[in-house]
């Protein structure tokens, strides 16, 4: 059943800022993905609050999306409001950091390291925003956020402001409550960081290896959504995909990278559709062979069939 009604698209549509019918395509890291209903983009915490109050009011679906990343768009769109979330503020205080939703972490590690903490060279590997990151716990190189999490400025419809510590917001691997749990809808709006003092250059040295390592083994100058699969417990879905002969698949333009067999790669033209029947495929095949179910890590929004 549709969320939309006459007065509801009416209100939308009378908000500063917002469009109707915006292509999503070039907001994700893929490339790929339809038109949101509505569409708009604020950088100011209480106005993203009221707006998200607001829909919750009157019953209007919203995503809130950060850099783009881990996200497989539906080629038909996505119903109600898109709310791009671009605050990037940020303010050190001693080994303490704190950093607004919409600060990429890649900056916030140079950040941290021009400051002279250590503890946060992982984020380097971690594409997506710092609002993304609380969201499902993201990491990289054996390391994730929750490790130097201190707490989370939050808001949730009805409910208000929040400050939820690493125990609220029940992380696992790639998951939180906010993305799978009692918080789910809520937004984050900024978090706290505490990290170690140290030498920035040798951070900032470190960072600059890791980057160049991963360069070497993963497709990141590519359009891609970074990981597809969660990595099965003692395993690498990678290493699960090259053992089942699937690197260099392909579904019309979205193929398997020859690099690593975690990354799907949109040559140009890919549709959502491509992607979901090349992890379909990719998911059937290890099954088939190997008796492990690949879990995706990419999230898939919007309107899919089936």
């Amino acid at each position: 059943m549709s969320w939309r009604t006459a007065s509801k698209a009416k209100w939308l549509a009378s908000l500063p800022g917002v469009s109707e019918d915006e292509p999503l395509a070039s907001r994700t890291s893929f490339g790929i993905g339809g038109p949101a209903d509505f569409f708009v983009e604020m950088s100011r915490p209480q106005a993203i609050e009221e707006l998200i109050e607001g829909c919750a009011e009157r019953g209007i679906p919203y995503l809130l999306l950060g850099a783009g990343t881990n996200l497989l768009i539906a080629d038909a769109g996505v119903d109600g409001l898109v709310l791009r979330v671009v605050n990037r503020e940020h303010h050190v205080d001693g080994r303490q950091v704190r950093a607004g939703a919409g600060l990429k972490m890649m900056r916030l590690a140079r950040i941290v390291a021009d400051a002279g903490l250590r503890g946060f060279e992982f984020a380097i590997g971690v594409p997506g925003t710092v609002g993304g990151a609380v969201y499902q716990n993201a990491g990289c190189w054996g390391k994730e956020l929750r490790e130097v999490l201190v707490e989370v400025e939050g808001f949730m419809p009805s409910a208000g402001k929040k400050t939820w510590k690493p125990a609220d917001l029940k992380f696992g691997y790639r998951t939180s409550a906010l993305k799978e749990g009692a918080l789910k809808g809520g937004l984050v709006v900024e978090a706290t960081i505490q990290l170690e003092r140290g030498d920035g250059e040798q951070a900032k040295a470190l960072m600059a290896k890791l980057t160049r390592e991963r360069g070497e083994t993963q497709p990141i100058k590519t359009k891609n959504c970074g990981s597809v699969f969660k990595n099965p417990p003692g395993d690498s879905a990678g290493r699960l995909v090259q053992a089942a002969g699937l690197k260099g698949a392909r579904e019309g333009s979205a193929v398997v990278s020859t690099m690593h067999g975690n990354f799907i790669v949109n040559e140009g033209g890919a549709t959502a559709a491509d992607v979901k029947v090349l992890i379909e495929r990719i998911q059937a095949e290890v099954r088939r062979r190997f008796n492990i179910e690949l879990e995706t890590e990419v999230e898939m929004v919007g309107r899919f069939k089936g």
